[in-house]
């Protein structure tokens, strides 16, 4: 007798449970909203939630016509201006469960606005419940294609000095703010990552389009002698084959990652020791009367960078311009002039701010360059070189 009188009662709770469960109101709050399956293959469809059961009783008994369904729930493309009746998109309707679900005939397009207004009252045989409810939903955008790359890297020769000190990456179009040492790596020829073998800056060398970055091998690494090279070793060694690594997720000025990673294989030479010794360049003199250019070769490969800021020519103090090209791995500089030579003494005049590819200038080695500020002359020393061009006759 106990255990009846205990089991009636949890009997009847559990069937209100039930009922609770299952019961859904004649009147409810529907939502709309844009699902986007996880299947890659399967298209994104609309659904209003939420449906009163007087509602789904009457669109699944006498379903409407296409534009009976369209005046229920319609989308629509969004539109700018003043358009009053945008063209609804075609496409399948279905009603379950108490949701509405709308499927366009073609896929919805990514990063498309489309305006979604579900209609209550427009269904027939219903009472007016209601006002319309309305929003606007949208695909994420498609990624933008990464259209920009490593278009070059200087030194571009096979051969660069244990003791190297910069390396300059060029881009086919501008770059994003953020710096780029975390995404340049150098690997051995064991393919393993050389820790640390840059010089981290807080200042980012970019030239003013930002398709240039400069990378700084760490000096106190390449510098013999000093604690960092003693207790690291140098970042480069002589007669080993390196690789220059720079990763993809590096990102464009417009937030896209590269086209692809890029690497170049270089090996390492002897380290460089010796001062820039301008005795040893070659100047060919061009033509007079003509726009032919003046070729200047050098001994050794020059900082890539530098050669086109600090190697000119100038004719009774006043510069000469023209167009600069600088190839044959650095070892070669040419300028052709705005306008023709004309006959007359010339200086080819070089500042001492250049340097070869292991830091060393003008009669200066960089072994014995300070890094002390004092060591820097407020105006960078000029060397001239001499040459005529004589008239023809």
């Amino acid at each position: 007798m106990v255990r009846r009188l205990w089991f009636r009662p949890l009997v009847a709770a559990t069937a209100v449970l039930l009922a609770a469960a299952c019961y859904r109101p004649v009147y409810s709050s529907p939502e709309i909203r844009l699902v986007s399956p996880l299947d890659p293959k399967a298209a994104a469809f609309i659904e209003v939630t939420g449906i009163s059961r007087a509602h789904e009783h009457a669109l699944s008994s006498a379903p409407p016509a296409a534009d009976g369904w369209q005046r229920v729930l319609r989308v629509s493309v969004k539109t700018e201006g003043p358009a009053a009746n945008p063209i609804a998109v075609a496409g399948h309707y279905t009603i379950a469960d108490g949701t509405l679900r709308f499927t366009p005939l073609f896929p919805f397009d990514p990063g498309r606005q489309y305006e979604v207004e579900f209609t209550p009252d427009a269904i027939a045989g219903v009472p007016a419940s209601g006002t319309p409810l309305a929003t606007t939903v949208a695909l994420p955008p498609r990624a933008a294609a990464s259209l920009t790359y490593v278009t070059q890297v200087f030194p571009d020769g096979d051969v660069i000095p244990e003791n190297q000190l910069r390396i300059y990456i060029h881009f086919s179009a501008p770059m994003g703010r953020r710096g780029g040492v975390e995404h340049v790596k150098l690997l051995d020829d064991t393919g393993r990552e050389v820790k640390d073998p840059f010089l981290p800056l807080e200042a980012e060398f970019w030239n003013g389009d930002r398709t240039r970055y400069t990378v700084f091998f760490d000096p106190g690494r390449q510098k013999r002698g000093i604690l960092p090279n003693r207790q690291m070793g140098p970042s480069l060694v002589a007669g080993r084959t390196y690789t220059l690594a720079v990763e993809q997720d590096w990102t464009d000025a417009n937030g896209n990652a590269l086209r692809e990673r890029f690497t170049r294989p270089f090996r390492v030479g002897p380290p460089d020791l010796s001062p820039i010794d301008c005795a040893q360049w070659r100047v060919m003199p061009p033509a007079p009367g003509t726009r032919a250019p003046l070729t200047v070769t050098f001994p050794e490969s020059l900082d890539h960078g530098l050669l086109f800021r600090a190697i000119g020519v100038r004719r009774d103090g006043e510069v000469v311009t023209g167009d600069v090209r600088v190839d044959d791995e650095q070892r070669r500089w040419t300028m052709i002039p705005s306008a023709a030579w004309s006959p007359g003494r010339y200086e080819l005049i070089a500042l001492s701010i250049l340097e070869d590819l292991a830091g060393n200038r003008i009669g200066r080695a960089f072994e014995v360059v300070s890094f002390a500020r004092g060591d820097e002359k407020p105006e960078p020393a000029v060397t001239a070189i001499p040459f005529t061009l004589s008239a023809l006759r």
